[in-house]
């Protein structure tokens, strides 16, 4: 059927009204915005390795529009996060308040992303860490941030995630000032 179409050929779980706001953003993507560059800015850009093409542009939308959806189905409600960490939703608020506990809007709920979490509650020392990420970051960019391998922590030689780091840390002081030195790192290149 449709929907195993759309699984198979983008190895994600899209339903038709996803698509439709791929769509959608395809047909934005290919409106032109704003004037035309002059030749002369053109010919610089070609010089200096920057070639347009509307196909890439459009495929990093609907690669990231992609991963958002999936994001946003993956991601717990508050009520659900009370749940695996044993308290009350009024707690999970405070915690997202207190910034121990990151969230980010989807329409009129707040989604806490699933790196946060473990199978047994949250990720060992997170609270640590969170209240140093930006307030204005994109939640893509946190999610990678947490979960993919950082070349500066290193377990038996192999780039590990901040996550996996924080679950195998004790939680010392000079682990955690470590993923703390990293985050800001971070937010200084993508500033």
């Amino acid at each position: 059927n449709f929907e195993d179409a759309l699984r198979e050929v983008s190895g994600s779980d899209i339903g038709r009204g996803d698509l439709a706001q791929i769509l959608h953003g395809f047909s934005k993507a290919l409106t032109p915005v704003g004037p035309t560059l002059s030749d002369h800015d053109a010919d610089l850009l070609t010089k200096a390795g920057f070639v347009a093409s509307p196909a890439a542009a459009t495929a990093g939308r609907v690669d990231r529009d992609i991963r958002m959806q999936e994001l946003v189905r993956s991601s717990l409600s508050i009520p659900a996060a009370a749940e695996l960490l044993g308290v009350t939703p009024a707690r999970i608020r405070q915690r997202l308040t207190d910034g121990t506990l990151w969230a980010f809007q989807s329409g009129r709920n707040r989604l806490l992303p699933p790196a946060q979490f473990t199978d047994a509650g949250a990720v060992p020392h997170i609270e640590r860490v969170i209240p140093f990420l930006a307030d204005d970051m994109h939640p893509l960019t946190v999610q990678a941030l947490l979960t993919l391998p950082q070349a500066t922590l290193t377990v038996d030689g192999e780039p590990v995630s901040i996550v996996q780091w924080l679950t195998g840390s004790a939680g010392n002081s000079e682990d955690i000032d470590r993923v703390t030195d990293l985050i800001s790192a971070s937010e200084w290149t993508l500033s």
